[in-house]
C-alpha cells in the first residue's frame, strides 16, 4: 500500500473516531471502515460506467411535428378517414 494511500486511510480513520464520539478500544473497526471507504473513492473512476443519453436528450423538439405525419392511421390501411360528426345546437329564438 502506498504511503499516500495509508495516509487517507489514517485520516479518515481519525475523521470517523471523532464522528462516533471518540470512543476507545475502536481502533480497528475505524481504520477497516476507513481502509474500506478510502479505497472505494480511489477506484470509483475505474469502476464507474458512463450512463447512456436520456431519450429527450435524443429527440429534436423541431423535428417533432414534421414526424407527425409518420404515425400510421386508418388512411395508411387503405380505409377512407371519416370526419367525426359534430352535433349542431340550435339556439331558441329562430336565430341560426
Amino acid at each position: 500500500m502506498s504511503n499516500e494511500i495509508e495516509q487517507k486511510i489514517r485520516d479518515k480513520a481519525h475523521e470517523l473516531w471523532v464522528l462516533d464520539g471518540q470512543p476507545e478500544g475502536r481502533e480497528l473497526f475505524h481504520w477497516d471502515l476507513a481502509r474500506q471507504l478510502v479505497l472505494q473513492e480511489n477506484t470509483a473512476e475505474f469502476t464507474l460506467v458512463p450512463t447512456p443519453p436520456c431519450i429527450e436528450d435524443l429527440i429534436d423538439p423541431l423535428a417533432a411535428p414534421d414526424n407527425l405525419r409518420e404515425i400510421p392511421d386508418l388512411t395508411h390501411l387503405g380505409e377512407e378517414a371519416v370526419e367525426p360528426e359534430i352535433p349542431i345546437k340550435k339556439v331558441a329564438g329562430g336565430r341560426g
